[in-house]
């Protein structure tokens, strides 16, 4: 039986996530990110993507300078964070934690995750790669200023709550 677009989709975003490296970067960043859980309302059968809620995300970057860290700004889609030299002043890590509003992620595309009345749909769903985080730091030094770049793709784990009155909306217009 020929693979679905939507199975073509999942797939492809596995093998994204399975061959590239946990975190991409030039040596003086490296970004991390904790698996994050994601509680969805079911849906009804003849929406094919899953709304996402605001998100948060656990970040971490280490950091590296030839000279004295300025800045480290963390992001995953619009939402960002900018850690300041007072704040990782001295330090080898910069964390921050994002809520990421709904509208700014992808919705999740899916045929066999919770679906309202069906509970031979799952109940849990990961999607890693569905975003990546991304982290700058900002070096000065007596030779001039240097900006560095790293980004890993995020994992979510979608969890159905069917018992939730609730049933997600079709998607606005985005």
């Amino acid at each position: 039986m020929p693979m679905s677009f939507v199975q073509l989709t999942i797939l492809a975003l596995f093998l994204a996530t399975v061959c590239v490296s946990p975190a991409i970067a030039d040596g003086n960043i490296v970004i991390a990110a904790q698996e994050t859980d994601v509680t969805v309302a079911p849906r009804l059968e003849s929406l094919r993507l899953v709304n996402l809620p605001a998100v948060t995300f656990y970040l971490r970057a280490a950091i590296r300078c030839k000279g004295d860290p300025v800045s480290v700004t963390l992001s995953v889609a619009d939402t960002y964070r900018t850690l300041h030299k007072d704040e990782i002043e001295g330090q080898r890590a910069a964390e921050a934690t994002l809520t990421v509003p709904a509208r700014q992620l992808a919705l999740a595309a899916t045929s066999s995750f919770c679906v309202k009345d069906n509970p031979a749909t799952s109940d849990e769903l990961m999607v890693p790669g569905l975003t990546t985080a991304q982290a700058s730091l900002l070096c000065a030094s007596e030779a001039g200023t240097s900006m560095h770049y790293a980004s890993v793709p995020l994992k979510i784990r979608l969890i159905c709550d069917r018992g939730s009155e609730i049933t997600q909306e079709p998607p606005s217009e985005r």
